[in-house]
Parts: C-alpha cells; structure tokens; sequence
C-alpha cells in the first residue's frame, strides 16, 4: 500500500490526501462519474482517517482523535459546525471501510485498507449493458 506523510504527521493537511496518480486511476475506471465520486470520497476518506489516528493499520480512530486531529487543520479550526459534520462523514465512511476490511480474506483491519482494495470492491459495469447516460445541466429532470 502507498502511503503518504500525511498519514504519519501531525501536520496539517492542505493537499489532497490522494495523489494525482490515484485519482486518475478512479478516473479511468468504466464507472458512472457518480460512483467513480463515491470511490475518490472513500479514498480520500481512508486516508483522512489513517492521518487522524497517525497509522495505517488497526482500528479507525476514536471521535476524540477525530477531533483533535479535525481541530488540528486550519481550514477546520475555526468552524466548529462544520468540523462536527465532516466527523461525522468519516465516520459513516469508516463504517463502510470496516465491512470491507472484514469481508477480506484473511480480514483486514479498516486502517489496513488500499486503494487497490477500494477498486477491486468497486461495481464493475456489464459490458453487454451500456454505460447510463449522465445527466447533464441542459437534461430535462427526470419523470417521477
């Protein structure tokens, strides 16, 4: 797995947590761009939660670690609101991690995880089935 300084220092965070080779590898992916975003939050997630706990293996972090680590960023710092929303987040996304890590074999730990893992577990689109048609902002909104 690759790793970033961010995962290991308790500096703050002002770049992306995933690379730009990593993004472009969930871009490449033969996925709606709606699902090719849920897979760029959960990597970003994933790492945002090593940074937070400062590993890359073990249990997520407490809320306490979130905290201390969310207070620790300076776009963060200020907005208390904010701040709790994007706990939160990470702990709803910790959740989905961890029932991947489990459904590994042999089990991971949710810090365990990699992009690799995350890509694997992705959706795969039919390739008799053609991609669904994005909506666009000239789309008229769908019949319900």
């Amino acid at each position: 797995m690759v790793t970033t300084a961010a995962a290991f220092a308790s500096s703050p965070v002002t770049e992306s947590l995933i690379t730009a080779a990593e993004s472009d590898r969930i871009d490449a992916l033969p996925l709606p761009l709606l699902e090719r975003q849920r897979l760029r939050l959960l990597a970003h997630s994933l790492r945002s939660l090593q940074a937070a706990a400062g590993r890359c293996a073990g249990a997520l972090p407490t809320e306490a670690e979130l905290e201390q680590w969310a207070c620790s960023q300076p776009q963060l710092a200020a907005d208390a609101g904010f701040r709790s929303l994007l706990i939160k987040q990470l702990q709803a996304a910790g959740s989905q991690l961890e029932q991947l890590a489990i459904s590994q074999r042999p089990p991971l730990s949710p810090l365990e995880l990699s992009l690799e893992l995350l890509l694997a577990a992705a959706p795969r689109q039919n390739p008799a089935e053609p991609l669904q048609h994005q909506r666009g902002l000239d789309d008229p909104p769908p019949n319900d």
